[in-house]
C-alpha cells in the first residue's frame, strides 16, 4: 500500500465516521473529520515517485 493509497483510505474512513457522528450525534465526528484532513495533509505532501513528475500550476 503506497502513501496515495493510505491517504484515499484515511479520507475514506474520515468521511464515513464524519457522517455516522452527524447523524448519531456523537463526538466520533470530531475524529472523522480530523482523520480527513490528515489524509488531504497526507496527499498534498507526499514525495512523488521516479516517473512521476510535479503537478503543474495552470495559467
Amino acid at each position: 500500500m503506497g502513501a496515495k493509497s493510505f491517504a484515499w483510505g484515511v479520507m475514506v474512513l474520515g468521511l464515513a465516521l464524519g457522517l455516522y457522528g452527524w447523524q448519531a450525534w456523537n463526538p466520533v465526528a470530531f475524529v472523522g473529520l480530523a482523520l480527513f484532513i490528515v489524509g488531504v495533509v497526507l496527499l498534498a505532501t507526499r514525495r512523488r515517485g521516479p516517473g512521476e513528475e510535479p503537478d503543474k500550476p495552470r495559467q
